[in-house]
């Protein structure tokens, strides 16, 4: 049927259209996820290392903070300098010098630990961003897949009633055509009916056809 052609034709087309215009936004979406996914990677790192110089027990941040290769190394340099200190001093194995090793240890660690915690931070709003923009990602992506997915599903079903109304209207033509040869055909029959019946009737009174071929007029 060519209208039902046409329709499909038609529908090919705009159904294309649809699709290179979901694939398009699809790539988008998966270059801005790829985008977040970064983000959220190197936002875990960071946190990470926040929980374990934060969560847990002393003995656990401890360790946590003393596998810091910066702490420790100010930790050696630092009680180094006081031995020196002591040492000139004359006071190296006095009493006092294992307090102030272990006064300065213990600030160190505070102020270190203090430090690192808030150098971290930068890495915990990297994270919440990267895990928000994923999230905003998928959302997209599940709207747009419901959008196309709903915009193909109405176009095929819009052209599969136009075509099942095509077939209706064409079956309808049909009927009404054929209706109107039969009335053509009835028409015609009553005439040939009327012009039989005409000369049949004129056969049985004076001037009929079969008076006059029963009984010719003399010329």
């Amino acid at each position: 049927m060519w209208g039902a052609d046409m329709l499909n034709d038609g529908q090919g087309r705009v159904l294309g259209e649809l699709d290179k215009g979901y694939d398009a936004a699809k790539g988008y979406l998966g270059q801005a996820g790829n985008v977040y996914a970064g983000m959220t990677g190197q936002g875990q790192q960071g946190l990470e290392r926040y929980n374990a110089l934060t969560l847990g027990s002393g003995a656990d941040i401890k360790k946590a903070l003393e596998g810091s290769g910066g702490y420790q190394f100010n930790l050696d340099q630092g009680l180094q300098a006081l031995q020196r200190t002591r040492a000139a001093q004359g006071m190296l194995n006095s009493g006092n010098t294992d307090t102030d090793a272990m006064s300065f240890a213990s600030g160190l660690a505070s102020n270190t630990l203090g430090a690192e915690r808030q150098a971290l931070r930068p890495y915990l709003g990297m994270y919440q961003q990267g895990i928000g923009g994923q999230a905003g990602v998928y959302g997209q992506q599940a709207a747009a897949a419901s959008d196309y997915y709903g915009n193909r599903g109405s176009i095929m079903d819009n052209t599969t009633k136009s075509i099942v109304g095509l077939g209706t209207d064409a079956f309808k033509a049909g009927d009404q055509a054929k209706a109107a040869n039969q009335q053509m055909m009835l028409g015609a029959l009553g005439s040939v009916a009327g012009l039989a019946g005409t000369a049949l009737g004129g056969g049985f009174g004076a001037g009929g056809l079969f008076t006059n071929i029963l009984s010719p007029k003399k010329g």
